[in-house]
């Protein structure tokens, strides 16, 4: 989840508004719900989903009441990202779902085209790849109507990402050459670099991957995504296991390890373990894994008290 481009260019304007002798009382509050969605933002980035949820919820309310859509729009999406990170399937999609309708109405195609990439996620992790890449092709004709630079190049490397779930370098290398000249923004180069590392680690050219992940992850520490870093550090703990250097795979596993950790996601952090487990018994590293292991977020909650 990515803010709009339009929440940037909303609070310039309300800024310039407010350095004038007349008051713009409609800009506040559009302001006042930019600055709730902006907070939001960074509690998602956190993994503290609760405090996100809040203040979308809240600047979804004052959208409403100010007749302001855009903003509408864009909490609808938020909140189907929660949704979805919780696992919630189904509400993640009837969000999206209302979102994607408001931003067609408000043809607003290049919000309109990350709902339906955000659908084909859901449907993806829903197991149906059909109904995935018919939201693809909704969300890339979408990308193409915004006429925005980066609309479509986002989509094919969504694409890419698509088809190497799928283990089909053929297609992903395809959309990966048609992102590549116009991957020119931090977090599009670092999205291209990373489905770029995972197409060559596919394709076995190991050195390769290193190179990708490792730029990706050099352009994704730029912005502070920190859920794109803790991937690059994974597929870089990865590619090292693949080549047989498991004392480097397990200081990469381990770095993933702590970033998961601070963004709260506990599948993930049970992935690295298994990870750093497995790389310590293959190459004998004799390393401690207690700090892992005994981590607060992967312990058992305590018993409920008996109501005897």
């Amino acid at each position: 989840m990515c803010l709009s481009s339009w929440a940037g260019c909303l609070l310039a304007a309300v800024m310039i508004c407010g350095c004038g002798a007349k008051q713009d009382p409609y800009g506040q509050q559009v302001q006042r719900a930019t600055s709730l969605s902006l907070q939001g933002e960074q509690w998602f980035s956190q993994g503290d989903l609760r405090r996100a949820d809040r203040d979308f919820t809240r600047a979804l309310e004052l959208s409403r009441a100010v007749d302001y859509p855009q903003g509408v729009a864009q909490q609808l999406n938020n909140l189907a990202a929660i949704a979805l990170e919780q696992g919630d399937l189904e509400k993640a999609g009837r969000l999206f779902v209302q979102a994607w309708e408001l931003n067609q109405d408000l043809q607003n195609w290049e919000q309109a085209s990350t709902n339906q990439a955000n659908l084909a996620t859901v449907a993806q992790k829903s197991g149906d790849l059909g109904k995935a890449g018919e939201h693809l092709r909704l969300a890339q004709e979408a990308a193409q109507r915004s006429g925005s630079k980066t609309a479509l190049p986002r989509i094919y490397c969504r694409w890419a990402s698509f088809y190497l779930d799928q283990k089909q370098a053929g297609p992903a290398g395809e959309f990966l050459e048609k992102a590549r000249a116009a991957a020119s923004t931090p977090d599009l180069k670092g999205a291209w670099q990373h489905q770029w590392g995972r197409l060559a680690l596919l394709q076995g050219n190991t050195e390769a991957a290193v190179s990708n992940f490792t730029l990706a992850l050099e352009s994704d520490r730029k912005i502070l995504d920190r859920a794109a870093m803790a991937s690059d550090l994974l597929y870089l703990g990865q590619t090292y296991q693949t080549r047989g250097d498991l004392s480097r795979a397990f200081y990469y596993y381990g770095r993933a390890f702590d970033v998961y950790s601070g963004l709260g996601k506990k599948t993930q952090l049970r992935l690295c373990l298994e990870r750093l487990r497995q790389v310590n018994s293959q190459g004998n590293l004799r390393q401690s894994l207690e700090r892992f292991e005994k981590h607060p977020q992967l312990q058992a909650p305590p018993p409920k008290p008996s109501s005897s």
